[in-house]
């Protein structure tokens, strides 16, 4: 499929041919459809659908293995071992050993157990490798090329311009809300002699007065946190996202002598548009690392050089999070725990090293 399509229910109606089939039966098809989630698994029982239905279980999965046929690959699987077989099961090029290990050896295999994979099929340890290849090469998300719902699109707040030289940061007041005031009504009623007119009239007054302040002080103070991060954060801004150094919300209040709050409510679900793409502005905010020097780093700049290593470790000898804690303080100067090195490798979706090691 060489575009995208708009909606997943309708791309999958649009292969069956509903002529073919009774009212009753395009109508279960379409209740199928509905119970298929955004990455393309069917999220229901059969037995439960056969009860709606009044139908039985095993004629609700003939209806449901004719959605599994149909485009793209894997669509309709309940799990994501079946959704890896009926992939494999496209293939022009059957591959049989692939096939048999996620029918048959499927936990093992995802759990790296390789040794006890190849020994019960009498194969060696670098076909396992070759079939994790393949493996590799499927869609886990047979869906998520598709649209199920309008998307959703960032407009910054903020926009931070480097010209070489030096920084502009405006704020972008297309995202402040609007209000007018009305004087020609007010010049109208001013006057009125009722006196519960003109004390209405006075209210609101005042409350359009009272909402304006509110909005240029609001202004005012994303403008100054803006300008402080862009201050505090200059290497991120001229150099990109790996130079981000620590820095809280406190430090930012302290310097501009106003409340953490008034910081925090500034940047919740702010955006600024940079010269390295749009961050959210919470995300110049991060933890502190201890390092051996007098100077601190911040978890990113942990997570980029944990990212870095691992992509240049020799794969059949991979980094365990001991000598990765070992390179951190040698090479950078960064004291990081073991279990911290866990936790930011699980974060980044980064395996153990016995399941990153290749045979080959």
């Amino acid at each position: 499929m060489g575009e995208t399509v708009a909606f997943l229910d309708e791309y999958l109606k649009s292969q069956i041919d509903i002529d073919h089939f009774t009212m009753i039966e395009n109508k279960v098809l379409d209740y199928l459809i509905e119970c298929i989630d955004e990455n393309g698994y069917f999220r229901a029982e059969l037995h439960e659908v056969a009860a709606y239905f009044n139908r039985s279980a095993e004629e609700i999965y003939e209806y449901l293995k004719l959605l599994q046929g149909l485009e793209p690959a894997g669509i309709g699987a309940r799990h994501l071992q079946e959704c890896l077989l009926l992939q494999l099961r496209r293939f022009e090029k059957r591959h049989a050993l692939a096939e048999e290990i996620v029918e048959k050896h499927f936990q093992s295999f995802a759990e790296k157990k390789w040794k006890d994979v190849a020994k019960a099929l009498n194969v060696k340890l670098n076909e396992i490798q070759e079939v994790f290849d393949l493996i590799q090469t499927l869609d886990p998300r047979p869906a998520s090329s598709f649209q199920n719902e309008k998307s959703a699109y960032i407009v910054p707040d903020v926009v931070i311009k480097w010209d070489g030289e030096s920084f502009t940061v405006s704020i972008f007041d297309e995202t402040l809300p609007k209000i007018s005031f009305n004087s020609a009504y007010y010049k109208r009623f001013s006057s009125n002699q009722d006196k519960q007119v003109h004390r209405f009239i006075q209210e609101n007054q005042q409350d359009y007065q009272w909402i304006m302040r509110s909005l240029e002080q609001r202004k005012e103070t994303l403008t100054k946190v803006s300008l402080k991060i862009v201050e505090k954060q200059r290497d991120f801004f001229v150099k990109g996202p790996a130079n981000l150094r620590p820095m809280t919300m406190k430090e930012i209040a302290d310097e501009l002598e106003i409340h953490e709050s008034t910081v925090s409510r500034a940047v919740r679900e702010k955006y600024a548009q940079t010269p390295f793409g749009t961050f959210e502005l919470r995300s110049f905010f991060s933890s502190t690392i201890k390092t051996t020097s007098d100077e601190n780093t911040s978890s990113k700049q942990v997570k980029t050089m944990i990212h870095q290593l691992i992509a240049e470790e020799n794969k059949q000898k991979p980094l365990s999070d001991q000598e990765i804690v070992h390179l951190l303080k040698e090479k950078e100067g960064m004291v990081v725990s073991r279990r911290t090195i866990a936790k930011y490798r699980d974060q980044l979706g980064i395996l153990s090293s016995s399941k990153r090691k290749r045979y080959e």
